[in-house]
């Protein structure tokens, strides 16, 4: 039986293709100010390690069952619910 794929964490791709991820516990703005970049791409690495869209990690999280009614476009805070992790701050 295959493993279903899942969101893991927020994540930030930089204009140079590098992803900069951290704890879940994060937000994306959190990264962005902890990795000193603004206005990258905002996304979600899967658990088979690719970087993905907010949109394409709403339709993951819900065919996962993570988050039952995610909007267009995931958000860090309904991942964190998902999760049942706190929300860290820098």
């Amino acid at each position: 039986m295959a493993t279903k794929i899942k969101v893991v964490e927020p994540a930030i791709k930089t204009k140079s293709g590098k992803v900069i991820k951290d704890t879940p516990a994060y937000s994306h703005e959190e990264i962005e100010k902890k990795a000193g970049v603004k206005k990258d791409k905002r996304g979600f690495l899967l658990s088979n390690k690719e970087f993905v869209s907010r949109e394409k990690a709403a339709k993951v999280a819900k065919a996962a069952g993570e988050v039952k009614k995610p909007g267009k476009k995931l958000h860090s805070h309904e991942l964190r619910e998902a999760l049942k992790i706190k929300k860290a701050k820098i």
